[in-house]
């Protein structure tokens, strides 16, 4: 994001039409919009939602996380909220509440039955980078007598019938279960 810098609009009127600080004023405008470039840049890496490449690459190296090099920078983010936010939830609301800070708000549902052990967990569409990671962070905090099913959510009937036959048409079946519409 770059900001428009005029340095002349600072001086007095008298000022303001002298050449020697006009050029002055040009060569300066160049480096403080880099200045305030930095700055913002600066300050996305201060919130894991924003970080960029070297921000995860910073947070990896202190939470000693191992990334590859396919993992996106959405999933590097995952893993560091993951091992920020590492205590091991004891009750349904704070399995819940970890699922929201990793999947999202509405990406996932949760169900556990109690008489057969078994934690349901569907993840929606949008989450669908992230099943993998989620697997194995649910693997490592949910006790070993209770059975893990977790599933991706496709896009039922139910969700396509809200669009016309002219919008779908355009996509493949595929497409149609398997995205996010």
């Amino acid at each position: 994001m770059s900001r428009e810098i005029h340095l002349v609009g600072y001086l007095p009127d008298i000022l303001k039409e002298i050449y020697e600080f006009k050029q002055i004023f040009k060569g300066e405008e160049p480096e403080l919009s880099l200045m305030f470039e930095r700055c913002d840049l600066i300050l996305d890496e201060c919130f894991i939602d924003t970080l960029d490449e070297y921000g995860c690459g910073r947070w990896e190296k202190m939470l000693a996380i191992a990334a590859k090099d396919t993992d996106t920078l959405e999933l590097r983010r995952l893993r560091i909220k993951a091992a920020l936010n590492g205590d091991t939830p004891y009750t349904m609301r704070s399995l819940e509440n970890k699922l929201k800070t990793l999947c999202g708000e509405g990406n996932f549902i949760l169900k556990y039955a109690n008489d057969i052990y078994t934690l349901t967990v569907g993840l929606a569409l949008a989450a669908k980078n992230q099943f993998d990671y989620l697997k194995e962070v649910l693997e490592e905090i949910v006790p070993a007598n209770i059975v893990i099913e977790i599933f991706l959510m496709y896009n039922t009937h139910q969700t396509l019938s809200a669009f016309l036959h002219s919008e779908l048409a355009v996509h493949t079946h595929r497409e149609l279960t398997e995205e996010v519409l």
